[in-house]
């Protein structure tokens, strides 16, 4: 399908729909539509959708459809494909077992997994610590070849994983090449080994369901079509193509679509396989992740605030424990942390998969949180940085 934006179309398929509180004034909800729309027809965006929490209340704005046949608009319990927002929730399940006793998190990977023997001695030394921090040596991914699909594929992936090696020494500087999914992967394990539960039932019963998120599942054929963001990427075997649909449209690439040279498909692979549920496979939409948001919120802004995690977990999980040498941005405990000369102090988490692009960003002393969803990972660009910084600024410091 030729990608073709004519003015009046435009504003007709692109025209939001919102949920929102009287905390958001005209002038606030006439710049988010202004903003959306315009990263809409520029990055060629299908559907979308924004969750923004301002001091306790909560908005969401829709756009666009679930696929390029338009069948099904775009709503604000649209569900999206989250990515690695997806390990938001497995290090809260961790922080939940560390306030239980049941971890520390300077427990050795070893001990909490003795199967996982890894042909180096280096990988001993490996912590949870370690893990939630992109700190362990691990690579970035472990792929099964012919995933089963189900909970026999755990130990096939570690398996596969004993026979590699360590990419660098535990503990080592954080940069953005120490990235690892695996990481999320193993602590995913471990979450199961200690509450004896499947990892996707304890994070419903212990996370998404005491939060209302009762939509909220790491399996999409949980959820009914009319609802479903269906993943979209550009067609083509070209260098260029693959680098556009993995990496993202870059300003060069932007006039490739002034000019209608791309054509957009639906991707025929959704999501990761099963043993990647902790580190990429939670699927959510806005409401709920307002939620989530709302919630975390509460716990940092309110020592006596009863929830999901202590106040103390939380802001153990927002503080610093690894700087990237002359960079603004560093790794919490599963969160990153980035310091903004004019908005302040942020928390948040990026996700990034075949047809799809998230975003979930806190910042804590303003009691303001953002999120974004696409199913667009070509347009991650737009959707991490240039619409999260730009709605924020709205409300901040304004």
């Amino acid at each position: 399908m030729k990608i073709r934006y004519p003015v009046i179309t435009f504003f007709i398929l692109f025209t939001s729909l919102c949920l929102y509180s009287q905390v958001i004034g005209d002038k606030e909800l006439i710049a988010i539509d202004s903003i959306a729309n315009k990263y809409i027809k520029e990055y060629a965006i299908v559907g979308l959708s924004i969750g923004i929490v301002n001091n306790g209340e909560s908005s969401t704005f829709s756009y666009g459809n679930t696929d390029i046949q338009k069948k099904y608009s775009i709503n604000d319990s649209s569900m999206f494909h989250l990515a690695s927002v997806s390990k938001l929730f497995t290090a809260t399940a961790i922080m939940q077992l560390v306030e239980k006793g049941q971890l520390s998190l300077d427990d050795k990977l070893v001990d909490l997994i003795p199967e996982f023997q890894m042909r180096d001695k280096r990988s001993k030394e490996i912590t949870i610590r370690h893990l939630l921090t992109h700190t362990s040596g691990l690579m970035w991914d472990n792929k099964l070849k012919n995933s089963p699909g189900d909970t026999s594929s755990i130990s096939l992936f570690i398996k596969k994983l004993n026979k590699r090696k360590l990419n660098f020494p535990p503990g080592r500087d954080l940069s953005y090449r120490t990235y690892s999914n695996v990481a999320f992967d193993l602590l995913g394990i471990i979450v199961e080994k200690k509450s004896d539960k499947i990892f996707d039932e304890y994070i419903k019963e212990n996370i998404l369901g005491p939060l209302q998120m009762k939509r909220s599942t790491y399996f999409y054929n949980d959820i009914e079509s009319s609802l479903l963001a269906r993943p979209m990427l550009f067609s083509g075997k070209s260098k260029r193509i693959s680098r556009i649909n993995i990496s993202g449209l870059q300003e060069k690439d932007l006039t490739l679509l002034a000019n209608n040279v791309l054509n957009l498909k639906v991707h025929d692979v959704y999501g990761e396989n099963y043993e990647h549920n902790p580190s990429a496979n939670l699927i959510s939409n806005v409401t709920e992740l307002n939620l989530f948001v709302l919630h975390m919120i509460d716990l940092y802004s309110d020592s006596q605030f009863t929830g999901i995690l202590q106040n103390e977990s939380i802001r153990e999980m927002w503080t610093t424990q690894k700087s990237i040498h002359e960079k603004k941005t560093s790794i919490g405990l599963g969160w990153w942390v980035h310091q903004d000369e004019n908005l302040g102090k942020s928390v948040f988490h990026v996700g990034n998969t075949a047809g799809f692009s998230s975003v979930l960003m806190i910042y804590p002393e303003h009691k303001f949180g953002i999120t974004i969803l696409s199913n667009a990972s070509y347009a991650q660009k737009a959707v991490w940085n240039k619409m999260t910084t730009e709605i924020a600024t709205l409300f901040i410091n304004k």
